[in-house]
């Protein structure tokens, strides 16, 4: 599960991620463009939900890895897709918190073709800095990993991530 607010480059590492963790990328972006046509579009989010849901579920089925490609700037919006009955009982969450910094997430913002309020991304950013949204690992993830693509080493931090996911697949 993705975590950050808009604009601070979580596609681009759902992007870096999906082949090294042999996952299927689901994006509510792309849910929204096939949904109503243009990703920006914020229609009715229990239609979103359901769509979302149910490609989680059908790639889980098929024994696929998944990388959900969201904000997920809500407790509650990461509880709801974290505690729902995936059929698998050992199922592991593991929370990729892209932790940009706000002028970098504006500055990526600015130069995006499709760009987002900048209210809305300084409301997030906040937001998933304090509590309660502010992501833990007690929320139920195997691992909470922290990753700053405005870094120069983001390949480091990528490497130890995937170090200390195999060894929690280890246990």
């Amino acid at each position: 599960m993705l975590i950050g607010p808009p604009g601070s480059g979580k596609s681009t590492i759902a992007s870096t991620l999906a082949p090294l963790l042999r996952a299927q990328v689901i994006s509510n972006d792309a849910l929204r463009k096939q949904l109503w046509g243009k990703e920006n579009v914020q229609g009715p989010w229990a239609v979103l939900e359901h769509l979302l849901h149910e490609a989680i579920d059908t790639a889980v089925a098929a024994g696929d890895n998944v990388l959900v490609d969201a904000t997920h700037g809500q407790l509650r919006w990461r509880q709801r897709l974290m505690h729902r009955n995936l059929g698998t009982p050992h199922m592991q969450w593991i929370g990729w918190w892209i932790q940009t910094p706000l002028d970098q997430c504006l500055a990526w913002n600015r130069s995006r073709q499709r760009s987002v309020p900048e209210a809305l991304i300084r409301a997030m950013h906040i937001r998933l800095t304090t509590p309660p949204d502010r992501p833990d690992a007690s929320e139920g993830f195997t691992s909470l990993i922290h990753l700053n693509p405005a870094d120069s080493h983001l390949k480091d931090q990528i490497h130890g991530a995937l170090q200390t996911i195999r060894r929690h697949e280890e246990r």
